[in-house]
């Protein structure tokens, strides 16, 4: 691209950037928002943003579709990030959750082996009361 083939016309964006920080050349100056004027070029008409110094400046030259592009794609990845991130929290959540189950189930398990244990102690005493008795009514009746 050649100085004298083109002119730039300083111009706004209709669109919302203030999502983003502005972007900055190689002298550290925020880059404005251009529109290129090539006289009959394909890029006529092309928004850019551009060094604020030109045409004497750091050369900084990028299109706003590129960019626009970029920072849809960067916006993309930082809603996947922050779906992500959300996802890690349920799955945090619910292993949480099933640790929590499985300790009350371990907890269930004992009170039932503690269960199980006392009725087999009541069922021998009961058999063995049984038994008492029916040996000490049979012995009364023997003649």
């Amino acid at each position: 691209m050649c100085a004298s083939n083109h002119t730039v016309d300083s111009g706004s964006s209709s669109r919302s950037r203030s999502e983003h920080p502005p972007l900055r050349c190689q002298c550290n100056q925020v880059a404005p928002l251009r529109t290129a004027r090539f006289n009959g070029g394909r890029n006529a008409g092309r928004a850019f943003y551009g060094c604020s110094g030109w045409p004497d400046s750091c050369g900084f030259l990028r299109w706003v579709d590129e960019v626009d592009e970029l920072r849809d794609m960067e916006d993309k990845l930082m809603e996947a990030a922050t779906e992500n991130a959300e996802l890690r929290l349920q799955i945090d959540q619910l292993e949480r959750r099933v640790r929590e189950l499985l300790n009350a189930s371990k907890n269930k398990q004992e009170q039932i082996e503690e269960l199980a244990i006392e009725s087999d102690v009541m069922r021998e005493r009961m058999y063995s009361a049984y038994a008492d008795r029916n040996s000490s009514s049979s012995s009364r009746w023997i003649w």
